[in-house]
C-alpha cells in the first residue's frame, strides 16, 4: 500500500513540473549578473562572424507533426472526451545557401507519410505552426538586436555535459516584440549559442492560440525549443527543432493539442567560409 502511495505522489510531482516547469535556483540565492555584459560582447562576436559567413549544406529535414482532436488530456480520466490523433510525416532533401548576407532555403519532399516521392520546390507542409530559417534563431544575440532587449542570466545549466549561461531576453519598454524572443543556452566555453527556447507571446500566430485557449478554457503553454547540436567550422547547426501546443485548464490538467518534432541529420557541406577565425 505504501509502494502505491509512493508511486501515485511521484506522478502527481511529475504531472506538475511538467506543466509548471522544474524548480531553478532557490529564490533567495542571487545570481551574478557582472559577467552579463562580456558574455554579450562574446557572443555578438560570435553572431556576426555567423551573419557574414558563406554557408551552402544540404541534410535530411524529417518534420512529424502530431495533432490531437480535439485535445489529448493528461492526467487522463474516464470521463474525457475521445480524440483522434491526425499525424503528419514528411522527409525532405533540404538546403541552405547564405551569400553575402543573403540567405535561400529549398526542399524536395522524397518521402510523405510513408509514401516515397520527389516534388522540387516542395512547401513546409504543416498545419499548425510553420518555421523559416531557424538556423538564424541565435542573431537575436547580435550587436543590432541588443540595442533592443533586455538581458539577464536566469541561471547556469549543462546540454551534454556542456556549462552554459541561460540568458533571457526581453523587449525594451516601448518596443513592439513582433519577432521571436525568450532564452538561450549559451556556452560558458566559447560563447556559441546552443539552445533556444522562444517565449510563446513572441509567436507569430499568437491570436490563433488565444482563440484556442479561449475555446479550451484554459492558459497556453506553447514550447518552441531550437537546438543546435551539430558543429562545423566553428559554427553550430540546427539538430532539432521541437514545437509542443498544451494547454492548461482551471483544474490543472494538461490537454496537448499538437507536438511537431523536426530532427536535422545527414549534413553534408559544401561551403562553410568565414571572414574571421571563430575561437
Amino acid at each position: 500500500m505504501i509502494n502505491k502511495a509512493v508511486s501515485l505522489l511521484f506522478f502527481c510531482l511529475l504531472i506538475f513540473f511538467w506543466v509548471n516547469g522544474f524548480p531553478g535556483p532557490s529564490p533567495g540565492k542571487e545570481i551574478d549578473q557582472t559577467r552579463l555584459p562580456k558574455i554579450l560582447e562574446e557572443v555578438a562576436a560570435y553572431c556576426r562572424v555567423f551573419s557574414s559567413a558563406s554557408l551552402n549544406y544540404v541534410c535530411l529535414e524529417e518534420v512529424t507533426e502530431l495533432i490531437y482532436r480535439p485535445y489529448r488530456k493528461l492526467p487522463r480520466a474516464s470521463y474525457d472526451p475521445l480524440y483522434t490523433t491526425q499525424r503528419h510525416h514528411f522527409i525532405y532533401d533540404y538546403q541552405l545557401i547564405q551569400k553575402d548576407y543573403d540567405i535561400n532555403e529549398q526542399r524536395i519532399l522524397i518521402e510523405e507519410n510513408g509514401i516515397k516521392t520527389n516534388i522540387k520546390d516542395a512547401p513546409l507542409k504543416v498545419d499548425r505552426f510553420h518555421y523559416k530559417h531557424i538556423i538564424l534563431g541565435p542573431l537575436l544575440m547580435d550587436e543590432y538586436w541588443q540595442e533592443f532587449h533586455d538581458y539577464r542570466i536566469i541561471e547556469r545549466d549543462r546540454l551534454k555535459k556542456e556549462p552554459c549561461f541561460v540568458i533571457e531576453a526581453v523587449p525594451k519598454s516601448g518596443i513592439r516584440g513582433d519577432h521571436l524572443f525568450g532564452e538561450f543556452w549559451v556556452s560558458e566555453r566559447d560563447s556559441k549559442v546552443w539552445r533556444m527556447e522562444w517565449n510563446q507571446e513572441s509567436v507569430d500566430n499568437y491570436e490563433q492560440i488565444e482563440e484556442t485557449a479561449k475555446m479550451l478554457k484554459a492558459r497556453p503553454q506553447i514550447k518552441l525549443i531550437l537546438e543546435m547540436g551539430v558543429e562545423e567550422k566553428g559554427i553550430r547547426f540546427p539538430s532539432q527543432y521541437a514545437q509542443r501546443e498544451n494547454y492548461v485548464n482551471k483544474q490543472g490538467a494538461l490537454l496537448i493539442r499538437s507536438e511537431t518534432t523536426v530532427n536535422y541529420k545527414n549534413y553534408k557541406f559544401f561551403t562553410v567560409e568565414t571572414e574571421v577565425k571563430i575561437k
